[in-house]
């Protein structure tokens, strides 16, 4: 029976009320379960799988919710270029069950119904945006729309509980953009001037991250190690691209964040030496 819990524990989301529990075991049950260490008591009438894990786990200690960027994290949303401490949200006049000092609480209602220790995204998105810079939260919005963190009917929910201030930002929201990284990079090309797009499609190479003028394709990779299979997907895709006379470049974190300036210079360079070797454009001829 103890293995039943398990098994259903982890089919609910890992984490469910004495009162759920009760539904369908005894508390004699229960009590096996935890004494032979298969599930956990978070808090008061709070039990979980045992590999639950810490920032839940910390939520259901004090009462609250994950929120923020650190339900964004969770689930491999872009929340920041600073690591995110612990954010929760508790609802208006909530007693707090255990205060812990370094945590960031939201004391504020929510749009959406959410899981037990968890807002859902609506919520979790437009917290973040409130927290974060300008940049970051356009990049948030974007990395959850890629990741299907947030719905369509969602983001509608989004644009509606925005504060006035964040319109003009969630206005330029990009769906091609695929990363955090992408939306850094295509914001700080559009401020010098270049002309982009996302998720271009270049015959023989398929689609590539930003193509810039049209004659200089970007690929913007995150801080991630790739295999010796992916190593080579990346070096035919740029052979491919070259082929048909698209110049390639590829950039990390680094050369976003830490190294624009030469970055930037080095991806004008590019467009000048492209659009040089193209050739002019004859005027169409009048039927």
């Amino acid at each position: 029976m103890s293995t039943d819990i398990i098994a259903w524990l982890c089919d609910s989301g890992h984490v469910a009320t004495t009162g759920q529990l009760q539904r369908y075991f005894s508390v004699r049950d229960l009590r096996r379960a935890r004494e032979s260490g298969l599930i956990r008591r978070l808090a008061r009438g709070i039990y979980a799988c045992t590999h639950i894990d810490t920032p839940l786990a910390l939520a259901a200690q004090t009462g609250g919710r994950l929120d923020c960027v650190s339900s964004l994290a969770r689930h491999g949303v872009w929340s920041g270029l600073e690591r995110p401490g612990l954010h929760l949200r508790m609802e208006p006049h909530q007693h707090a069950r255990r205060s812990i000092p370094s945590a960031f609480v939201h004391w504020s209602g929510t749009v959406q119904k959410a899981h037990l220790l968890e807002v859902a995204p609506v919520d979790a998105v437009l917290q973040a945006i409130r927290c974060l810079g300008p940049d970051d939260a356009l990049a948030c919005v974007e990395s959850a729309l890629h990741m299907k963190f947030l719905s369509d009917d969602q983001l509608d929910l989004v644009f509606l509980h925005a504060p006035a201030r964040l319109q003009p930002i969630l206005s330029g929201i990009d769906r091609g953009a695929q990363s955090g990284y992408e939306t850094f990079a295509r914001l700080k090309l559009l401020r010098a001037g270049f002309a982009v797009r996302t998720q271009g499609h270049v015959p023989g190479a398929g689609p590539v991250d930003i193509i810039v003028e049209e004659c200089v394709g970007l690929e913007v990779d995150g801080e991630k190690w790739h295999g010796p299979e992916r190593f080579l997907h990346d070096r035919t895709k740029d052979r491919n691209a070259e082929l048909q006379g698209m110049r390639m470049l590829r950039i990390g974190g680094f050369h976003v964040f830490d190294d624009w300036d030469t970055t930037r210079a080095a991806i004008r360079r590019m467009v000048t030496d492209a659009q040089r070797g193209l050739p002019a454009r004859r005027p169409r001829r009048r039927p």
